[in-house]
């Protein structure tokens, strides 16, 4: 008797946790059908016996519901890149659907067509199989547990200039419909977009961007509609990808032109690839896809001590009589030398504040959580107090620019002696302190 009902334990939980396949077209009603394509991912397509007549039609693969502890009542398409040529990502799938269901996220494996079709753009058959998609997991909605109009994708590669797609364009239709299931609406709520492909004129038709995604003549394609059911995006892409980071740039500049909330994630030195999934988490809660925010909390009281700090040393910025354009009205500068209690890099990172350049303060809420953060961290933090209110007759950030300039040299100056590297210094403001910062990083081959 107890093994009979362990067996039947077993099978529930087998059932429960099965994964789903539904294909997205009803039989012989799928437009464009080429002999040479497939819809499988390429740990299929690549495995010992795979028979391509039983892989024709594109499907959506139904992960396990997320546990009703933590259910969001959303749900995420996930879409593989791979060129238009296969579905490569099985990989980041899996890691996509695992991270997501964890935070109450119903997750959707779509899997499109590829090769490439014959005759047509590199992206049709695939982006007909992408507005099916969409509707079919609209119409299942309620059933499934999730808010139809909180649909989201989060994709890579050709995947993203399909998810881009999706995101811009639900309005046009990519096939003549096939049944009644073609009036439910194929827009979606907001999408993750890493390493879009093909994004400008230069590699549009299937190629890196050949002049990486700038010039006279180059410009986002003109595929992508931008209607007005464009949704909220994250876009992340490595910095050195040869389908150029200036695709996602562009995207972002028309979605902030249309007033569509949108955040651009541009990681230097890395190439192809997926980066900051946790960014795009974070973009999620901030729209409230993931349930409502909670309380603001102070950063002054979320970072409240220095306990992580083992030494401050305060300096002068300018050596008595020397400081140039000095007025009367000004505070007097220095910097401040924060120690690590633990170094774990010789790196260092200078902060100061904004103020409208008229006041700023080195221990306010801009300055000191991120000190006590990076400090915590393990990093070395210089802070700033530059001169203010601004100047008379000078330009407001003239003596700012000036302090600035000086306290580099000196961080510079001092960095061997205190086992750091002169070599790995960076600045950091904000608003007038972010306008300051710009100042350093695109100007210090100019005299302030």
């Amino acid at each position: 008797m107890k093994k009979l009902l362990g067996l039947l334990l077993l099978l529930i939980t087998l059932q429960l946790s099965a994964w789903e396949r539904e294909p997205v077209w009803p039989k012989g009603k799928m437009p464009d059908f080429q002999q040479h394509q497939i819809a499988a991912m390429t740990d299929e397509s690549r495995a010992e016996g795979f028979k391509p007549d039983k892989y024709r039609t594109p499907y959506l693969e139904w992960f396990e519901a997320p546990d009703p502890a933590v259910r969001k009542g959303v749900c995420m398409i996930l879409i593989s890149g791979g060129s238009y040529m296969n579905c490569c990502d099985v990989g980041l799938i899996d890691f996509w659907h695992k991270e997501l269901t964890k935070l109450g996220v119903q997750c959707v494996n779509f899997v499109y067509r590829t090769p490439r079709p014959e005759g047509l753009p590199i992206y049709q058959t695939a982006w007909e199989d992408g507005q099916r998609a969409v509707r079919m997991v609209r119409s299942e909605a309620e059933r499934r547990g999730f808010d139809p109009e909180k649909i989201g994708v989060i994709s890579m590669s050709a995947g993203s200039h399909l998810a881009l797609l999706l995101a811009t364009s639900s309005q046009t239709r990519a096939y003549t419909p096939v049944d009644d299931l073609d009036k439910v609406p194929c827009h979606i709520n907001w999408a993750i977009v890493n390493a879009p492909a093909y994004v400008t004129t230069d590699g549009q038709t299937g190629t890196p961007a050949v002049r990486e995604g700038y010039g006279a003549d180059v410009s986002l394609s003109k595929v992508f509609a931008f209607d007005e059911k464009t949704c909220p995006m994250s876009l992340h892409h490595g910095g050195t990808d040869p389908y150029s980071p200036n695709g996602s740039t562009l995207v972002y500049r028309q979605l902030r032109r249309m007033g569509v909330p949108a955040e651009l994630h541009l990681y230097p030195g890395k190439g192809h690839g997926a980066y900051g999934f946790e960014r795009g988490v974070e973009f999620m809660t901030q729209m409230g896809f993931l349930g409502p925010l909670g309380d603001p909390v102070d950063l002054m009281k979320r970072y409240p001590g220095d306990g992580d700090r083992a030494e401050r040393i305060v300096e002068d910025v300018w050596p008595e009589g020397k400081m140039p354009d000095f007025q009367e009205h000004q505070c007097k500068p220095y910097l401040e030398w924060h120690i690590p209690a633990v170094r774990k890099t010789r790196a260092i990172q200078i902060i100061y504040s904004g103020g409208s350049y008229t006041g700023n303060n080195p221990d306010g809420f801009e300055v000191a959580p991120a000190r006590r953060y990076l400090n915590a961290m393990g990093v070395t933090v210089v802070t700033l107090k530059y001169r203010t209110p601004r100047p008379k007759g000078l330009a407001k950030h003239t003596t700012a620019w000036e302090d600035l300039q000086r306290a580099i040299r000196i961080v510079r100056s001092e960095a061997a002696s205190r086992g750091l590297d002169p070599d790995r210094i960076g600045i950091m403001g904000s608003s007038a302190g972010g306008h300051l910062t710009l100042m350093g990083v695109t100007s210090s081959r100019h005299r302030s």
